[in-house]
């Protein structure tokens, strides 16, 4: 039995994964957070560690102190990259810690996208940082979370952020033509994917969930099916979403506008647009973890936004 730490683990994928490595039950689960919450520790399960993510050294301490063995990071990076560089660092130095999951998920990223925006960059150095470390480490992909768009009316622990499609409001400013494939993963299939996945040893670099793929057109079709209603439906050109021009949706001024503001979402989300009309949540790996654990369900996209939205207005 392992000593698996999730940084990450109070919320969102990271309690998704606590939450499936638990119900394994091979491995002791931590979950690294900035500071000890007893009540949400209690609901988790699992013992929580303060981490000072800030102090590479108190990190180090900390993963030789509790033995653990393995890292699965899902920080999210939006707000700055150093937490999951200095983890990385940490797990490094440590003399018990051996492997090591970064916070990747999404796409997988490359020099082009990482061209485009912050986001992509950070991903690519994290990555490259990760590379240079004698851990055994993978990357895992996922392509976009479909819990975006179904929570709270299905269990997750994410929030909505839902990009193109509002479904509250039953409204879609589709990028492009909305005829390319996207791939939507729910966050509990990830955790159970990357609960097996932990038994195994000798990872490959990078491991692909494959999840179900729907077009944008097809997504907008779904929706509109599960809860009876017309949407309205605006197609942006890949000229707009180049020049920065995105149609907005009356969700995103409640979702997204008070962190992050409306121009600079904006080109944001051009730019999202811009991947997902060419292919980049397309993902074609030559192997998968859907391949080598079959007996995992993986959740569609009408099942889950029927059960979300079914007879609501």
């Amino acid at each position: 039995m392992g000593v698996i730490a999730v940084a990450g683990g109070t919320g969102g994928l990271g309690r998704a994964i606590v939450d499936s490595i638990l119900a394994r039950g091979n491995h002791e689960v931590l979950v690294l957070s900035r500071k000890i919450d007893v009540a949400k520790e209690q609901e988790v399960g699992a013992r929580f560690i303060a981490a000072d993510y800030s102090n590479v050294a108190s990190l180090v301490s900390m993963l030789e102190e509790n033995k653990i063995d393995t890292v699965i990071s899902t920080i999210d990076m939006q707000q700055s990259l150093e937490p999951d560089l200095n983890l990385t660092q940490a797990a490094e130095r440590s003399s018990v810690t051996k492997r090591l999951i970064p916070s990747m998920w999404g796409t997988k990223y490359d020099e082009r996208i990482e061209s485009m925006f912050s986001a992509g960059k950070g991903k690519m150095t994290l990555l490259r940082a990760v590379a240079k470390t004698n851990l055994e480490y993978t990357a895992i992909y996922i392509g976009y979370f479909l819990d975006y768009y179904v929570a709270p009316h299905v269990k997750s622990y994410m929030n909505g952020r839902p990009l193109f499609l509002d479904i509250p409001n039953n409204a879609s400013a589709t990028p492009g033509s909305g005829n390319t494939p996207v791939g939507l993963s729910y966050s509990i299939d990830v955790g159970n994917f990357v609960a097996a996945l932990i038994d195994e040893t000798n990872w490959e670099k990078e491991n692909f969930i494959i999840p179900d793929k729907v077009t944008w057109n097809e997504f907008v079709k779904i929706a509109e099916e599960a809860k009876g209603v017309k949407f309205s439906v605006q197609h942006d050109s890949i000229e707009d979403l180049k020049a920065g021009k995105m149609s907005e949706l009356p969700g995103y001024e409640k979702v997204f506008y008070p962190t992050l503001p409306k121009e600079k979402f904006g080109s944001v989300l051009s730019i999202y647009g811009i991947l997902f009309e060419s292919g980049a949540l397309d993902l074609k790996p030559a192997h998968s973890l859907n391949e080598r654990y079959p007996d995992i369900k993986v959740h569609t996209v009408k099942e889950l936004v029927t059960k979300a939205w079914e007879g609501k207005k």
